[in-house]
């Protein structure tokens, strides 16, 4: 597949990326094509050298004219696309600037005058406070931001320019935080240390005099800003630095305006990120391009060399982990064999790689590269450990949602960055490499590959692009669809991911004039941009090859990776026949069966880890469909959901069935069936337990030390690993259990429940409505079995079919929509989906909790105000009410034969029938469309509520989150419509 209409032009992109880092090679030391920084900018413009009468010789200028000519009509120094942290740190930096300049002037520099300069003064300084006010100091990920604010803050305070904000408090607290461990001596040394790049946040408070040894080639670690900062408050000048900074304005792609970029120079970064791009995508370079490969090649080996096997971004920096890997897999994938073992000596840690010895926060990009650079080592098997280790961090962070990187804003690079290596890894295990690494490990390659296929191709764009008409990020975006391809995953929507693929590539050659603007998207002190990477990700998303997986002997893609075509395609085809999913393309409902294969070993794994086994494994054909109407219904809606939301309602849903298993099978035993008010005793006695779902002094839960805790636990950030419950939890239908060991039993899935993190991180009120809710699930399903019991001693079970109880304990209005609804889970397990909604979405990631955060919105409640919570409870009542009429629809006979008491038993829907106590075909007929009837009229009331709730500002990936929820549960009562999925314990 290949749209690209001019292989010449394209093949004359490749020669000139290549000779300008052919370039890069022979004048490394003042090369890079890194965007200008107003940052640096306006340190670079504080340089100044004597003062003579009071007047100081300012060294640049021109860098001070670039302020005074980008300074916006709002008083800042930013763009409509200008973030945040930019926005106040190219701010605070050119306000800085502005005041320095202003304390020396005595009527004028060139044609801007003092009041000229007051004026500009009063913007900035107004422009600033109004960015401050709605910054929230708790999302910014900026690496070193709440350092650099701080700083600036402060010299700005010194010069009497002061700012009160909301996030102030917090500001402080993060900066105390990240240099709790921070002592000069740590800059006065010769370990390496990264704080060298950031000097200028000390400024003040540090002796500048003590840093001269600091200088690389004249620079603070190829930083203009901190470079600068040394020269204007060391006391002794320094020729080398001077030198520097003269260089940076030359030779950048500022030009003669005076501006410079955040690091300079930049050239192992750019030359190893061009080079490995194109070569791991594909095709082989031409002969043509040979001499030039050779020259860059040699370059970069020499250089790996020469700085002990691990390099930074520059010749001379502090090494680290990103380049360091990078260089790796580039010089491997050129065929020349480099070992990885000192990245790994250098940069492992506990359970991830650091970008730098040290490093607090770990980076999702820095991992993906050093995943890739191990899997194109000569002999990935050596390195197996570290290959686990990282992709199971992967997924620790993908499974959260925690997809913001330190490096790129773009959620999109580190999707391609993810595929990359993630698809690499399922080709070497297709051709038997890596036979050591372990099954949870195996199974995540596919798992994460197909949430990236699905919403990479759910987010394109109507012309082919993503991320607002970016061609850069287009590129990323078609990259990892390219590596996708490439597997046997990339098989199953061929057609749909070859028709996005097309478009994209179209969009691309369509704006190939814009490939080397670049997009603002990668992070330093400030965002930049690079004309040179952009340009090479372009050029490598249209020439990348695709589709490129040998079926050769297999009867599938999906037999090719031992998940049972047969079983999808039956599926897949059962779905289509639902309501729910009749228009659903059947490329996404085998795509997502396909990932709910992935996830069915892993819940069959998990299946005793709560409640004892009945050994009646025709029951077991519930699990099946746990994964699937999960998957299917997140993918109707986007995607919604991460891996970790999906896999804790995976296991909710697979409880409730095991309650209801449970209590039909120890609860319906006859030496039982008369105590029921003393189970009733112990759920009460359970939940006003002294702190259940509470953390114990040492930071662990309840479920994590108690005694009847045989699992494995797993937080629900990786995949689970559980192990099955001993062998003496195991029952069957003939055990006799007494009160203790139902205790013990219920026990553990309350403990469960309730300590999972996202309930611990939720806000006090959604954990309140969650207890609640669970207590009434549990209560509900034992005054089910009284009440069953009841009908089965009041009403001949022996008929074909439903007769009517007329003796029920209440109405059918209030029985359904208290123990019948209550009794479904629905109600518990809604509570339990907010609690992941607000744990996924708010301070969960955050780390924070709910306790520090004042205020429910602020807390990352689901749903605030009255009215939004009102419509909500509203909502998941009305669903369900539908969802137990549904089921009861679905199981007239079960329900019958087993003696359950069903809506169909209830006097209401046999007034005005024939043989009115007597179960009969026609009556029967009437009264399930009379149940259908009713059901629908809740269905209507469960979408109206949804709908109002939209109308109140609910965002949209909440309402998607809800709606998936909302989807799962009516597609059960779809389900049980078509066929009796339900657990059958009792026979005739």
């Amino acid at each position: 597949m290949e749209p690209y209409s001019n292989q010449s032009l394209l093949q004359s992109r490749v020669s000139s990326l290549l000779q300008k880092c052919v370039d890069g090679c022979s004048n490394f030391r003042r090369w890079g094509s890194l965007s200008c920084s107003v940052y640096d900018t306006a340190w670079v413009s504080m340089i100044f050298r004597d003062v003579v009468n009071g007047q100081p010789k300012w060294l640049f200028p021109a860098s001070f004219g670039y302020l005074l000519l980008n300074q916006s009509t709002g008083g800042g120094w930013c763009s409509e696309t200008t973030s945040e942290i930019d926005a106040i740190l190219n701010t605070s930096a050119a306000l800085l600037a502005l005041k320095t300049h202003q304390q020396y002037e005595d009527g004028g520099e060139g044609e801007i005058m003092v009041g000229d300069l007051h004026q500009r003064i009063q913007n900035a300084t107004a422009f600033l406070q109004a960015k401050l006010e709605t910054w929230d100091v708790e999302a910014t990920d900026h690496v070193g931001s709440e350092i650099l604010v701080s700083a600036h803050l402060r010299l700005l305070s010194e010069k009497g320019i002061t700012f009160d904000f909301p996030g102030s408090e917090s500001l402080k607290r993060l900066n105390k935080e990240k240099l709790k461990k921070f002592s000069p001596e740590l800059l006065y040394g010769s370990e390496p240390i990264t704080l060298i790049h950031s000097l200028e946040a000390f400024a003040g408070q540090i002796d500048f005099d003590k840093l001269s040894h600091r200088l690389n080639f004249g620079s603070m670690l190829a930083s203009p800003s901190s470079t600068s900062a040394y020269l204007i408050y060391a006391n002794s000048w320094n020729d080398s630095a001077e030198a520097y900074i003269c260089s940076v304005v030359e030779h950048t792609q500022g030009g003669d305006s005076g501006a410079v970029p955040s690091v300079f120079p930049s050239t192992i970064f750019e030359i190893t990120w061009v080079i490995s791009t194109l070569l791991e995508n594909g095709p082989p370079l031409d002969k043509i391009h040979m001499e030039q490969f050779g020259i860059i090649t040699g370059f970069l080996k020499d250089q790996l060399h020469t700085h002990g096997e691990v390099i930074g971004f520059a010749s001379g920096v502090i090494a680290d982990a990103d380049d360091t890997a990078r260089i790796i897999l580039t010089l491997n994938l050129a065929g020349i064999n480099i070992s990885p073992n000192q990245l790994i000596k250098t940069f492992k840690h506990i359970d991830h790689f650091q970008t730098y010895v040290g490093e607090r926060n770990p980076s999702i990009s820095t991992n993906c590269n050093v995943l890739d650079a191990l899997l194109h080592t000569a002999d990935p098997d050596v390195h197996i450990v570290e290959i686990a280790l990282i992709i199971r961090f992967l997924y620790k962070l993908y499974s959260k949602g925690e997809l913001n990187d330190k490096w790129n804003t773009s959620a999109m690079y580190v999707r391609m960055l993810l595929a990359n290596p993630l698809s690499k890894l399922w080709r070497l295990r297709a051709m038997g490499s890596l036979p050591s690494l372990p099954e949870d490990c195996q199974q995540i390659a596919p798992l994460v590959l197909n949430d990236i296929l699905f919403k990479t191709i759910h987010e394109q764009g109507h012309d082919g692009s993503w991320h607002n008409k970016c061609p850069e990020v287009t590129a990323y975006t078609l990259l990892a669809l390219a590596s996708i391809s490439n597997t046997p995953l990339g098989l199953i929507p061929k057609e749909e991911l070859q028709s996005s693929i097309t478009k994209g590539r179209m969009y691309l050659e369509a704006n190939k004039s814009l490939w080397d603007q670049g997009e603002a998207i990668w992070k330093e002190k400030v965002s930049y941009k690079s004309s040179l990477l952009s340009e090479a990700y372009c050029t490598a998303a249209v020439r990348a090859l695709t589709f490129t997986w040998d079926t050769a002997g297999k009867e599938d893609c999906l037999d090719a990776i031992n998940i049972s075509s047969t079983r999808v395609k039956k599926f897949s085809k059962f779905y289509s026949c639902l309501p729910l999913f009749s228009e659903e393309p059947l490329w996404r409902l085998n795509t997502a069966l396909f990932e709910s294969y992935l996830w069915l070993p892993q819940l069959i794994a998990s299946k005793l880890n709560i409640f004892p086994n009945v050994e009646n494994p025709e029951n077991d054909k519930y699990l099946e469909y746990i994964p699937q109407t999960w998957a299917i219904c997140n993918a109707k809606n986007g995607n919604s959901l991460e891996p970790g939301f999906m896999w804790e309602m995976m296991m909710v849903s697979m409880l409730n069935f095991q309650v209801d298993r449970f209590i039909e099978a120890v609860i319906g035993q006859e030496h039982m069936i008369n105590h029921v008010n003393a189970v009733k005793s112990i759920v009460h006695c359970l939940f006003d337990e002294e702190g259940v779902a509470e953390h114990d002094t040492d930071g662990q839960t309840v479920f994590q030390k108690s005694s009847f805790s045989t699992c494995e636990r797993h937080n629900g950030t990786k995949l689970p690993t559980e192990k099955r419950a001993t062998q003496d939890c195991a029952i069957s239908t003939e055990t006799q259990y007494d009160c203790d060991q139902i205790k013990l039993v219920f026990r553990r899935f309350i403990t469960y429940i309730l300590t999972r993190p996202a309930v611990l991180c939720s806000p006090k009120s959604l954990k309140c409505s969650l207890r609640r809710e669970l207590k009434a699930f549990l209560l509900a399903q034992l005054t089910q079995a009284e009440e069953s019991r009841m009908f089965c001693l009041q009403t001949d079970r022996t008929k074909a079919h439903p007769v009517c109880f007329s003796d029920a304990p209440t109405s059918y209005f209030q029985w359904v929509h208290s123990t019948a609804s209550e009794n479904t889970s629905c109600p518990y397990s809604y509570h339990f989906f907010n609690c992941l909604i607000s744990y996924y979405k708010g301070y969960g990631k955050r780390g924070c909790h709910p306790d520090k955060v004042s205020g429910m919105k602020a807390a990352g409640a689901v749903l605030y105000g009255v009215r939004q919570r009102y419509l909500s409870e509203a909502l998941c009542q009305h669903l369900a009410t539908m969802c137990r009429q549904y089921n009861d629809y679905g199981s007239v006979l079960r329900d019958q034969v087993e003696g359950n008491l069903s809506s169909v038993n209830f006097s209401e829907f046999w007034e005005g029938l024939p043989d009115h106590k007597d179960g009969c075909e026609s009556n029967e007929m009437t009264i399930k469309a009379n149940l259908m009837w009713v059901a629908e009229y809740e269905r209507k009331g469960c979408m109206r509520a949804l709908e109002r709730l939209d109308e109140l500002g609910l965002d949209e990936q909440t309402k998607r989150m809800i709606k998936t929820f909302v989807d799962v549960t009516d597609l059960y009562g779809q389900i049980y419509v078509a066929r009796d999925i339900g657990t059958r314990i009792k026979t005739d």
